[in-house]
């Protein structure tokens, strides 16, 4: 008879923290990588955003950046990008990127 084999998964939460201990990462590349909609790995940076207080670690948003005039998002709390910049009106904004420190 074979052993059973212990089958150990982790949650899609915890795999996002592994994913973002690791270095820095885009909505995008988290969504291929764990194959979920990037809505929900939104929903999931919240969650692990809470939960990484008491453990003396944060999540760091690396800010959106309007690439028409190079306006900084800096005072942007939300995971979400922005739909379009304050200053010049323009949509063409690159995405925020994440990690824990």
């Amino acid at each position: 008879m074979e052993p059973i084999m212990e089958v150990t998964s982790a949650t899609i939460r915890q795999q996002l923290i592994e994913l973002l201990n690791a270095g820095t990462c885009g909505v995008r590349e988290l969504s291929q990588e764990l194959h979920q909609s990037e809505k929900e790995i939104y929903d999931h940076l919240v969650h692990i955003e809470r939960s990484l207080k008491p453990g003396g670690k944060q999540l760091v948003i690396e800010p959106s950046v309007c690439q028409a005039c190079g306006f900084v998002f800096a005072e942007r709390n939300r995971p979400q990008p922005p739909g379009r910049c304050p200053q010049c009106k323009k949509s063409h904004i690159r995405r925020p990127r994440y990690a824990i420190r």
